[in-house]
């Protein structure tokens, strides 16, 4: 069987997009739930380490697919051009299996937070594959621009959850003892 580069170009856009759809339903799931309480995002977050989970495995897809890239045109990735890629690459990797490690570790408890790593990875991850996908526009409007409204509003969702959590503590008076608003503590 003979590998074609662009087949397996198709296939790195495939697994890509792919992918960033299960990051941005892991990265906006909580956020979801917070703003909208719904049977559909009750489930998400609490299969967002799932969420997560299928988004390595996906993106290990990809991986497979980037080394089949490399052994049928070393020439573009082992060269000056090339080179960002195979550092950074890695790095991505790297952190994308740290993610599914903590998800793995922490699936049977999805109301446990994640850890400023693994929000700082999410973070990360999302910046890379908005970044990816809202640069796309110029070449395909017609898929790349639901792949990018995907990923601004799964950050839109996440920013706006956490705004309306600010001021909801805001607007819940300082409790005293036995759990009396301060102004209606009982007088002794």
């Amino acid at each position: 069987m003979h590998l074609d580069p662009a087949y397996v170009r198709l296939w790195l856009r495939v697994t890509a997009r792919f992918s960033g759809v299960l990051l941005a339903g892991s990265f906006a799931s909580l956020a979801l739930r917070r703003l909208w309480p719904s049977g559909l995002t009750q489930w998400m977050a609490a299969n967002r380490h799932r969420f997560t989970l299928l988004f390595a495995l996906s993106h290990t897809v990809h991986l497979i697919g980037v080394v089949l890239l490399v052994t049928l045109i070393p020439d573009q990735f082992f060269s000056k051009r090339g080179l960002p890629a195979l550092i950074l690459g890695p790095l991505g990797y790297a952190l994308i299996y740290y993610m599914a490690w903590m998800a793995f570790a922490n699936r049977k408890n999805p109301d446990l937070p994640d850890a400023k790593m693994q929000i700082l990875g999410l973070y990360l991850l999302w910046a890379v594959f908005t970044l990816a996908f809202t640069s796309g526009l110029w070449r395909n409007v017609w898929i790349y621009a639901p792949l990018a409204s995907v990923m601004w509003l799964a950050l839109a969702a996440r920013l706006w959850a956490k705004q309306s959590g600010q001021s909801r503590q805001s607007e819940i008076p300082a409790t005293g003892e036995r759990g009396f608003p301060i102004s209606a503590q009982p007088k002794r």
